[in-house]
């Protein structure tokens, strides 16, 4: 856990040095840096909750433990949305990090945005040999125009179901397989007087959980075919999957879930104190409960969404290199720390998310990172997911009103991009 004064510091957006003490890489990346010259470089994120800080902090530990005099820094804002209004103040000034941090799925907006401001990263990939081990559909996502413009940090499943082992052991409960299970698995719940489901009426959160449920009503292949576009929108069920919501936000969830600042972190925490038995979110949430203590395949496990177990829904972090980065050599020496396997173990094993490599050791990995791992190598469909501020204000409305017209009307309103 951290301590209150350098959240608040990253809250802040201080460049605040990390000197950690360094731990063993039998695969230290060779430094093309000057080796004596004190160097920071400055990687602007949004990562100041437990668990994706501190697995920031394993990667600089890492780093510096073969590049001792380089000295990355988490130049933390308090949230995404904020982050990247301060990021593209800085690039239109002219003052850019070394290194930013974002979401695969909106990289493309903000080059579109700030055209010519990145550094392609082939030679880096080709050098590291990663285009053979790298996720394929990784790989693709990183790609635009035929050049790789970013380093892929991790890759997180958000059709993940986060749940208290020892309240589904004194009740009986196996893991669902479908969604019919995990509806049954709700009222058993409900009976016993445990809130089923913890959630958060976030917009954001309510996607994830709205997303969750419509893939589990349509499967697979017909979820992946609306979100790309390839099928219409008639097709998709969508008022299906808007009762469904509204079963679930009825039936299922925390009362406190519209409480002011509750985030999809205190929706974990009930799951943790066992005043709730599941929360469907990213797994990120799996690395928050791992700083809180908790440990995976014992005190809780995760499972992948009943209805449509084969399909991996991602999203994935990644670096960009910043053209007139004043420390770009360091920095690309850092990429090559995050792109290494010992890197990606260190880093994935807390932030709760998997190892974008597929040649990663797994026994390195606790219980849940193994099967998660196991999930993503076997899934049928894998997806990037797909979003948009619409849809986020919508949910988030909805979990209020209750309005199923309304929110049906913004769906198809606004409907997936291409």
């Amino acid at each position: 856990m951290r301590k209150l004064t350098r959240r608040s510091l990253f809250g802040l957006g201080v460049p605040l040095p990390l000197y950690l003490c360094g731990c063993s890489d039998d695969e230290k990346a060779p430094s093309t840096a000057d080796p004596t010259a004190d160097e920071d470089i400055e990687i602007f994120s949004w990562w100041i909750a437990p668990g994706e800080a501190d697995a920031f902090d394993a990667l600089v530990s890492l780093h510096e433990s073969s590049h001792p005099h380089q000295r990355p820094y988490n130049a933390a804002i308090e949230s995404g949305e904020r982050a990247r209004e301060v990021l593209a103040e800085r690039l239109q000034a002219g003052e850019p990090p070394d290194i930013y941090q974002e979401n695969v799925y909106n990289l493309g907006t903000v080059m579109a945005q700030n055209p010519n401001s990145l550094i392609p990263l082939d030679d880096l990939f080709e050098e590291l040999g990663l285009s053979s081990v790298v996720v394929p559909e990784v790989l693709a996502d990183v790609t635009f125009d035929g050049k790789i413009y970013s380093m892929p940090v991790n890759i997180h499943r958000e059709n993940a179901v986060h749940y208290n082992k020892k309240i589904f052991e004194d009740l009986g409960l196996a893991i669902p397989t479908t969604l019919e299970e995990l509806l049954a698995a709700c009222e058993t719940l409900k009976a016993a007087g445990i809130t089923p489901l913890a959630t958060s009426h976030e917009g954001w959160v309510q996607r994830i959980l709205f997303q969750a449920l419509h893939a589990a009503i349509i499967g697979a292949q017909p979820f992946a075919d609306y979100l790309t576009a390839s099928s219409p929108t008639e097709d998709a069920r969508l008022e299906d999957a808007i009762d469904l919501l509204d079963e679930v936000l009825g039936k299922y969830v925390n009362e406190s879930a519209g409480d002011e600042g509750f985030g999809w972190a205190d929706a974990a925490q009930l799951v943790l104190d066992g005043k709730a038995a599941m929360f469907i979110h990213g797994d990120w949430a799996k690395g928050y409960l791992v700083q809180l203590g908790w440990k995976p395949g014992e005190g809780f496990g995760v499972f992948a969404m009943p209805g449509a177990t084969d399909l991996f829904f991602y999203g994935v972090d990644v670096f960009a290199l910043v053209k007139g980065s004043q420390h770009a050599t360091a920095a690309r020496d850092f990429l090559r720390t995050v792109a290494s396997k010992a890197g990606q173990l260190a880093f994935n094993e807390i932030k709760g998310s998997s190892p974008v490599r597929l040649d990663v050791d797994e026994s390195k990995l606790d219980i849940v990172a193994q099967g998660t791992l196991r999930d993503l190598r076997d899934a049928k469909v894998r997806l990037l997911v797909r979003r948009r501020e619409e849809w986020d204000l919508a949910l988030g409305a909805f979990a209020l009103d209750r309005d199923k017209d309304a929110l049906r009307q913004v769906l198809v309103d606004f409907p997936p991009l291409p």
